[in-house]
């Protein structure tokens, strides 16, 4: 919901605490990398894919439930997981103490656009700012389950909410 001074801590609606350790812009889009606060009891985001970037998740403190394709992992403190580009994956911690994590994405995607975009939001996450992120991305980021034919118009229709087009 806020951004500190410099914008390298975000605070998220749900929770999170993400501070940008590596931004896209530093290095011409090779790497993001961010260290995240992850509440106790945090169900996270729904089951996407990226279609360009690969994640590394690394368990810095706590436990991470991770779903990779049709598996689940339970990961901590020192385990990594690879998410490699077109695989179905989500996270949550489903402890009852926060989790502290590192991420990486290679390259560097929309996800820390849609970070700014979801911390200055507000309560209500910023949809046609999303989506507008989603289609100039190309298309990058979907969600699991719906498929491309109908998210891609959707995502479409969506960014034509965005009042803060460029």
């Amino acid at each position: 919901m806020t951004m500190d001074r410099d914008g390298r801590v975000l605070r998220l609606p749900t929770g999170e605490q993400i501070t940008v350790l590596t931004s896209g812009a530093d290095n011409g889009g090779t790497a993001f990398e961010v260290e995240a606060l992850l509440p106790p009891g945090l169900s996270g985001p729904p089951r996407h894919r990226h279609r360009y970037e690969t994640e590394v998740f690394t368990v810095l403190d706590g436990v991470l439930r991770v779903r990779l394709g049709r598996e689940m992992r339970t990961l901590h403190a020192g385990e990594s997981v690879t998410v490699p580009p077109g695989i179905v994956h989500a996270f949550a911690n489903p402890s009852t103490e926060p989790t502290r994590i590192h991420t990486r994405e290679t390259p560097a995607g929309p996800l820390e656009e849609q970070f700014r975009a979801l911390a200055a939001g507000g309560r209500l996450p910023p949809i046609g700012r999303l989506a507008r992120i989603t289609v100039d991305s190309g298309y990058s980021f979907s969600l699991a389950g719906i498929p491309d034919r109908i998210q891609r118009p959707l995502w479409r229709l969506l960014s034509t909410l965005d009042t803060g087009r460029r």
